[in-house]
């Protein structure tokens, strides 16, 4: 007859293969994290081949000086298929190759690359523009007096270690373009023109910061203002660094921002006279508003009828934009771009440009034409002259050094923002007072869509 085991055989039994399991178990867990472990290391050295590639790919924009240090983001490296997406790390059981990841790859060189994939990388940081649906990156052809269509990739598209920042255009909807066409820029091809501003940390030594030969600056001859270039992950600035206050929209943390290039303007030049009269995020005047240059600004509106036209640039098919955020411009937006003009990948850096001619030329043209320029830094006398330099005019300036049209850019050439110094009156999207001391004015908004009823998002003022 069969019998089964007893209670005390049943008992040795499970007390024998717990002891078996207690010894081991350490030895499965070592193995299982020696695994882990391998994964990584290989994962490692695929993203440090894909870092090197995108180096060799974009030499102009990675000087190889002793000791140079960049930070090149994972998300970056996915985006420009350099390495394919998710990429998960055993260790974190995170995929690093996601725009809120703050993996990156600090390289450093001397001599040779070395590598080291951290959260943390406060070297420079290469500043790759966000390009959505509608955006086209464009290069500008001296030699022939147009802008032309270049590959997102193309290393030659910018390179602000030599001020040159990065510029698309908005095309009509019905306008097609392949790279190495020219685009015309007069509004019957380009609706808009954008540059893009980097989030960065800043730093102003002393009151008017120091020149590179170390001397204090002054109200009339300011030095520079230190800039880094920072991951969107980085919310503490270095030491003695402030990260922009311009990067933080709401709650959400920035990687940058197109700016417009030029002041606006209106398909209809009477329109440069008279209200548009948005008062709603549906304003059907917004779809023949354009940024660009040699046209006449828009003036006498209000703040409220430039935010609404501004906020509806988004819900127009016209431009054919998706994955947006549309707004006048804000305060620290304006000042953002001004800090990164003073710092030396602006017209401060630019070694075209001497003494007070860093300074960003004034616009006085009679007829309030965008991006023009007449040549000299802020004077005493404002009053308004023609004729300008066209945006575009290389006309050298003498013993004055640099170039009269691009001399009223941010950044002393052609690439950088125009009209920060003169043209029309500078409106920005502010609110001022409180809830129960309003103080609007001529901005023609009620109290209650900002202080009351919300109707207006914070983020936007």
């Amino acid at each position: 007859m069969k019998r089964g085991f007893t209670l005390i055989e049943m008992i040795g039994v499970m007390v024998i293969l717990s002891l078996l399991m207690m010894f081991a178990m350490p030895n499965i867990i070592n193995y299982i994290k020696k695994g882990g472990d391998t994964k990584d290391t290989v994962l490692k050295t695929m993203i440090y081949e894909a870092a090197q590639k995108y180096i060799d790919d974009n030499k102009a924009r990675f000087k190889q000086d002793k000791n140079s240090t960049y930070c090149i983001s994972v998300y970056t490296l996915a985006q420009e298929g350099y390495v394919e997406s998710p990429i998960v790390l055993s260790s974190s059981d995170e995929d690093i190759t996601q725009e809120t990841s703050t993996k990156s790859v600090k390289v450093t060189y001397n001599k040779k690359y070395n590598y080291e994939l951290t959260d943390e990388c406060t070297g420079i940081i290469n500043p790759t523009p966000v390009l959505t649906e509608g955006l086209t990156p464009v290069v500008y052809d001296e030699e022939n007096a147009t802008w032309k269509v270049v590959d997102k990739n193309d290393p030659n598209w910018y390179n602000y270690d030599e001020q040159k920042w990065a510029n698309v255009v908005v095309l009509g909807t019905d306008v097609t373009k392949q790279v190495g066409d020219s685009v015309a820029v007069d509004g019957t091809e380009a609706k808009m023109m954008l540059v893009w501003i980097p989030r960065f940390e800043y730093k102003i030594e002393g009151d008017y910061g120091k020149h590179l030969d170390g001397e204090e600056g002054t109200q009339t001859l300011p030095g520079e203002i230190k800039v880094n270039f920072t991951l969107r992950s980085k919310k503490i600035a270095s030491e003695g660094y402030h990260i922009h206050p311009a990067f933080t929209f709401g709650e959400q943390q920035l990687s940058g921002m197109w700016i417009g290039k030029f002041e606006v303007s209106h398909s209809d030049s009477t329109k440069s006279t008279t209200s548009m009269n948005c008062t709603t995020e549906t304003c059907s005047e917004a779809q023949y508003l354009r940024v660009l240059p040699n046209q006449s600004s828009l003036r006498n509106n209000t703040v409220s009828s430039f935010f609404y036209g501004m906020r509806n640039i988004e819900n127009t098919n016209i431009f054919g934009l998706s994955n947006i955020d549309s707004h006048m411009m804000k305060n620290s937006e304006w000042g953002a771009v001004a800090y990164l003009s003073q710092s030396k990948y602006g017209k401060y850096g630019n070694t075209s440009y001497e003494d007070t001619n860093k300074e960003i030329y004034q616009n006085k043209s009679i007829e309030y034409v965008t991006g023009n320029s007449n040549g000299t830094p802020a004077i005493a006398n404002s009053s308004r002259k023609d004729p300008q330099c066209a945006y575009n005019d290389m006309t050298a300036l003498g013993d004055q050094k640099g170039v009269c049209g691009p001399g009223a850019s941010t950044t002393g050439n052609i690439y950088g923002v125009y009209d920060m110094n003169g043209g029309a009156y500078e409106y920005m999207m502010s609110a001022y007072g409180s809830k129960n001391n309003p103080s609007i004015r001529y901005s023609k908004f009620s109290t209650t869509d900002i202080f009351t009823s919300g109707k207006i998002n914070p983020k936007y003022y």
